[in-house]
């Protein structure tokens, strides 16, 4: 199994930079406090280097949204989930940013962004990390998509440490290398 926290790069077979790789679009709760750019999401691209992805390929074939396009503030040294009412504000930014990208792929991260995905309330992320969907994400395309959720990389969510989870973490990483470049 391999540490998806550690990532061993010397067994990852690099994904060929000129092979047609789909548009990917991350869709998380909310835009990090300091973001230098629009790609900077160290946790998320660790994982993205792990099944083989290089820098280039993530800034030249994804874009990385999220929920409400701020940061919602922090409390305790955590940050703040967005409420319904932020969410609700910012859907026809997303709506517009979606559309403007015109993915081949969804992902959704964390359980807020995965609920509004898929229409319904998620509450066990065990149901859904490691699965593939095709639907109308968000219900903002005129035809289904593939969606492959993924869980929060936040270095405060304990669910990605779990043994079995680390498992439905490197499946669903794998469907993810697997469908971008079919």
């Amino acid at each position: 199994m391999i540490d998806i926290g550690k990532p061993k790069y010397s067994k990852v077979t690099k994904v060929k930079y000129n092979v047609q790789m789909k548009k990917v679009v991350f869709v998380g709760q909310a835009m990090p406090r300091i973001k230098r750019d629009p790609h900077d999401w160290p946790s998320l691209n660790k994982w993205l280097f792990s099944i083989g992805l290089t820098e280039d390929q993530i800034k030249d074939n994804f874009f990385y949204t999220a929920l409400v396009d701020y940061f919602p503030g922090s409390f305790k040294g955590s940050h703040l989930v967005p409420t319904k009412n932020q969410i609700e504000k910012e859907l026809q930014r997303l709506k517009n940013a979606l559309l403007e990208f015109s993915p081949d792929i969804v992902v959704p991260i964390g359980r807020l962004s995965i609920s509004y995905c898929l229409g319904k309330s998620v509450s066990v992320l065990e149901s859904h990390v490691g699965c593939i969907y095709r639907m109308n994400p968000y219900s903002f395309f005129k035809s289904d998509l593939i969606v492959i959720p993924l869980p929060h990389p936040s270095g405060a969510s304990t669910w990605k440490h779990q043994p079995k989870n680390k498992k439905l973490l490197f499946r669903a990483l794998s469907i993810l290398k697997k469908e971008i470049i079919k």
